[in-house]
Formats: C-alpha cells, sequence, structure tokens
C-alpha cells in the first residue's frame, strides 16, 4: 500500500527509457529513491505506449535481447509500484493544445501533459526539457525538471 503523504512525480517515456538502457543513470537513481519508498511514482497509458515502442525500436537490431528488455520493464514498473493513470479526455487535451502549445512547442506531448495537469504531481520528470520546460511549469504551476535536475536538488536538500 502506499503512502499518500509521499510526493508524486510524474514521469514522461524518456524517463523509463533511460532507466532501462542506461546503467548509473540519474533515471536509475530515481527508481532507487521510488523503489525505496521515497516518492511514488506514476504515468498514463500513452507513456507507457511510448515506452513499449522505444523498447521494440531500439532493439530492433538485436532481437535476441528482446525478451530480457520487456521482463526488465515488467520488473521495473513492479518494483517502483507504477501507477498508470489513464490518458486525458479528449475535450481536456484539446484545451491543454490551446493553453500550451505556444509554450511547449510540440503536439504529441500535449496529451501527457494534459494527463499530469490532471493529476497535478509534485514534479513532472522528462529528459525532454525542451518541451516540458521552466515557461510550461510556470504556466501550469508544476515543476518539470529533468532526472538530473531533480537528483541534483535531493541531493542539496
Amino acid at each position: 500500500m502506499t503512502n499518500p503523504e509521499v510526493r508524486l512525480l510524474f514521469a514522461d517515456s524518456n524517463v523509463f527509457v533511460e532507466d532501462l538502457f542506461v546503467a548509473d543513470s540519474a533515471a536509475s537513481l530515481v527508481m532507487d529513491m521510488v523503489a525505496a519508498g521515497s516518492y511514488r511514482l506514476c504515468t498514463c497509458q500513452t507513456v507507457i505506449n511510448d515506452v513499449e515502442r522505444a523498447i521494440l525500436q531500439k532493439l530492433s537490431k538485436a532481437p535476441e535481447l528482446l525478451d530480457q528488455f520487456v521482463l526488465d520493464w515488467q520488473q521495473l514498473q513492479h518494483e517502483v509500484n507504477l501507477q498508470v493513470v489513464p490518458d486525458a479526455a479528449p475535450d481536456l487535451v484539446r484545451q491543454t493544445y490551446h493553453s500550451y502549445i505556444a509554450l511547449m512547442r510540440h503536439k504529441n506531448d500535449i496529451p501527457i501533459l494534459a494527463c499530469a495537469l490532471t493529476i497535478k504531481p509534485y514534479i513532472v520528470l522528462s529528459g525532454n526539457r525542451e518541451h516540458f520546460n521552466d515557461k510550461v511549469a510556470a504556466e501550469s504551476g508544476i515543476p518539470m525538471l529533468s532526472c538530473e535536475e531533480f537528483v541534483q536538488i535531493v541531493a542539496v536538500i
């Protein structure tokens, strides 16, 4: 059972991909903190689909590794007790598009942002700071950080 008082992080797909494919990465440190119970972690179904597409794409030239990475992905989700929330409703995605596209400048991330806005996490984690940027953070009131930025901040606290 998760503790609702523990701060909730929302992760974009590149956070999970970094953890799976880059040993000793900042994303791996974040996952360790979540697994230890220091934070809770959620994402939306769109992100899950993006991660699974990325795994297939990255391993297209090494299919012998696919089974292991699928198992690693399933184990990661279990270890961090990943909460997968429903995608945002189409009306909310349209509203988010109109409110944020000028700041985010990438329509493919709008449904993910719409979901995060619904959940109102402590922080949105994304390695794509060009889209999940400080202007989006200021407008939404939700900090947007890369895993590396997050780890640096936590190390100071």
